[in-house]
């Protein structure tokens, strides 16, 4: 049985090519690219409202920018890596922290630049939100804020929290006016994990490689063609998670690219194994070099011709391993 599956960005700002970033299902960020998102964002969706970007030199004021028009304030912020859920809500209750007390702590700056315009709301945009958690803190710290009278704040201050799905709209707008692909996933693309046992998984291989070699079944040497083609297809397997980590580490914006197209080509891995007439090194062939041909044609240039066919090379080899591959 098969074992369990259990560069200077288009979008018009620096996409850190190495270096921990956050992953998302709209790509992976750190605090600046994903500033540099949300500027673009703000100023197309509230463009009415006359948003105005509050520059971060001479310095950092709380908000990354605001509505003249509705007094709305903008901060921002992403994790520069993953944590965990207690770990991230810690990160996050901080920085609302840190940002609000800003907004007493440079009065006198913000006064200046804000002019006749009083903030009425503090919006907290960040990609994902444990908004439980979150929320009676933000909650908190609202009636906190305006208990300190401050002339640049409404009566009814109020801060809200809002993920990256409250832009989605914009975020594929801006997007599809770079020349991006457009964001449909409900959650981030992600290899699927393995759980299965290394034996299982080196039992699976040498039944298909006997599969794949049944022309040379009358071959004097066939047990030792099935053990060669295993054992080679063995090491590929497990070869594959950690180049795969490798891209990630390096180029995070190709990997989810990368990831996504995995993913869907691997619902085609599927039902064709399951309607396959033909010959299973023909099956083989035929999966292997189709991934290879839609990587190169996707993703180049980053991926040339040779790294699209290694990318398929061990795809395949993890397919065979897992059963995602099979032969009936």
């Amino acid at each position: 049985m098969c074992g369990a599956l259990v560069r200077r960005s288009r979008l018009g700002f620096v996409v850190l090519l190495a270096g921990p970033m956050f992953s998302t299902k709209f790509g992976p960020f750190n605090g600046s690219t994903w500033e540099g998102l949300c500027q673009q964002v703000f100023k197309r969706k509230y463009q009415a409202e006359c948003y105005m970007q509050m520059p971060a030199s001479p310095g950092d004021y709380g908000i990354e920018g605001y509505t003249v028009n509705t007094g709305w304030a903008f901060q921002c912020y992403c994790p520069e890596k993953h944590y965990t859920r207690s770990e991230l809500y810690d990160k996050q209750r901080d920085k609302i922290t840190t940002d609000l007390r800003k907004l007493k702590d440079y009065e006198k700056e913000l006064v200046a630049r804000l002019g006749s315009t009083k903030l009425s709301r503090w919006v907290f945009v960040t990609p994902e939100i444990d908004k439980n958690a979150l929320l009676e803190h933000a909650k908190t710290k609202e009636k906190e804020v305006r208990g300190w009278n401050l002339p640049h704040l409404s009566d009814d201050f109020t801060v809200l929290l809002h993920d990256g799905d409250h832009y989605l709209v914009e975020i594929n707008e801006v997007r599809a006016a770079s020349g991006e692909a457009l964001v449909f996933d409900d959650v981030t693309p992600v290899l699927a994990v393995l759980s299965g046992e290394r034996e299982e998984y080196e039992q699976n291989v040498y039944r298909k490689s006997s599969h794949r070699l049944a022309d040379k079944k009358q071959a004097p040497n066939f047990s030792d063609r099935v053990q060669q083609l295993s054992q080679r297809t063995i090491e590929q397997f497990l070869e594959a998670d950690g180049y795969f980590r490798r891209i990630s580490s390096t180029s995070p914006t190709t990997y989810v690219r990368l990831v996504r197209l995995i993913n869907e080509y691997e619902q085609t891995v599927i039902e064709t194994s399951a309607t396959w007439s033909g010959t299973a090194e023909e099956l083989t062939t035929k999966v292997r070099e189709g991934l290879a041909k839609q990587v190169h044609e996707e993703l180049s240039p980053e991926f040339d011709l040779a790294n699209a066919n290694k990318v398929a090379r061990l795809m395949t080899a993890r397919w065979l391993a897992v059963c995602e591959l099979d032969y009936g």
